[in-house]
């Protein structure tokens, strides 16, 4: 009988360690899980916030006032691009700025500086900014690499010495369609 007690309290105590690493292991195998996935979802450009969004919230009053002269300025922007690109995937963007007037129904807006930001709506990381040249009176235009065809937002700005126009659209760039 003596002999029986050791031989219980070894299995016991195998029993007991064993049971503790297979916890444990589970818990290394959890840890190792989450790390993998926190990193695989931090590096990927689908999974990002839009770039100014929080200085916007912030500064909420400052943008709302030059949103309303914006609007004061009675100005009208239209987004186009061109439905096919070259090899590179380069598409001809362009932005016809007009202003209305009740005599012609419009009057092309010339000698201004107009930046156009554009992404993927699935790619918000992968931002691409462009300065676009006057082609014709009222029209700017500059090549943007679409190498995703879906839904694009489109915001950009039209500037004078004292004037400064902010618009914005979403175009899904596969049908060349407005939204």
């Amino acid at each position: 009988m003596s002999t029986m007690a050791p031989i219980e309290k070894t299995r016991e105590l195998t029993a007991q360690l064993l049971w503790t690493a297979f916890v444990l292991l589970f818990f290394v195998v959890q840890g190792i899980l989450w790390t993998v996935a926190i990193s695989v979802t931090a590096g990927d450009s689908s999974h990002a916030v839009v770039a100014g969004y929080d200085e916007q919230a912030l500064q909420w009053d400052e943008v709302k006032k030059l949103q309303q002269a914006s609007d004061r300025l009675g100005w009208k922007a239209e987004i186009m691009v061109d439905a096919t690109g070259d090899v590179r995937g380069d598409h001809k963007v362009s932005v016809t700025l007009s202003k209305e007037s009740n005599e012609t129904g419009g009057k092309d807006i010339e000698g201004v500086e107009v930046e156009l930001t554009a992404f993927h709506r699935a790619r918000a990381a992968d931002p691409q900014t462009l300065t676009l040249e006057e082609i014709t009176p009222g029209t700017y235009q500059g090549v943007l690499k679409v190498q995703h065809s879906g839904i694009w937002q489109f915001s950009g700005t039209a500037s004078t010495a004292n004037d400064k126009f902010l618009f914005e659209q979403k175009m899904n760039l596969k049908s060349n369609r407005n939204l």
